[in-house]
């Protein structure tokens, strides 16, 4: 019996549209395709995610407050404001010592039961209110971020601003001698550290 007889045509006749073997070849083109483009959204989104962690992060280290080390010659004073410190250049006022962004500045010493600074280390004496080593840091310190800004056009709009960290027993002469020197090394805005006191209010 021929295919003629039963009206029937060759699979070879049948044109690729009925052919087995193409049908087979295009489901596997599709699923291919398919495969891709999955893989593709995935890539996308596992982007998106990474872009969110990493502005999470910047973010983060950006609001980072500044880090202060308390021990038996630093004790920083209270308060219950909700102000944020700021970048600036730190000066540190313990019981023995002044520190500028972590270098020594300058020596105190007990008079009379008194914390003075150090009067070798003052510009005219002991009267002086101008500390020189604490200047000269604050000059560099200064030009330091001028330098920056001019090389990779980054912006500090807290250059001008000094942290003061003080000790809370710290007498009030030694207070007006650092700002007057921050003054004169050209600072015009000051801030104090303080421990924000968490209260039930």
């Amino acid at each position: 019996m021929s295919y003629q007889d039963q009206g029937q045509v060759p699979i070879a006749d049948q044109g690729p549209a009925l052919d087995p073997r193409y049908l087979e070849k295009k489901k596997a083109r599709r699923k291919k395709t398919r495969g891709e483009e999955a893989a593709g959204l995935a890539i996308t989104s596992l982007m998106d995610a990474l872009t969110i962690i990493l502005c999470f992060l910047l973010s983060t280290y950006a609001n980072e407050p500044v880090s202060i080390q308390q021990n038996e010659k630093m004790r920083v004073a209270f308060s219950l404001t909700k102000n944020q410190l700021q970048g600036a250049a730190k000066v540190e006022i313990q019981s023995d010592a002044i520190y500028c962004n972590q270098q020594r500045s300058a020596l105190l010493r007990e008079e009379n039961g008194v914390r003075t600074v150090d009067e070798k280390a003052k510009a005219g004496g002991k009267a002086s209110y101008l500390i020189e080593d604490l200047k000269a840091q604050l000059e560099a310190y200064k030009q330091q971020l001028t330098e920056i800004e001019k090389r990779g056009g980054r912006k500090y709009t807290t250059k001008d601003w000094l942290l003061v960290v003080a000790d809370i027993r710290t007498p009030v002469r030694i207070v007006k001698e650092v700002l007057y020197t921050a003054k004169e090394a050209g600072y015009e805005r000051y801030m104090f550290a303080v421990i924000r006191t968490v209260t039930g209010q």
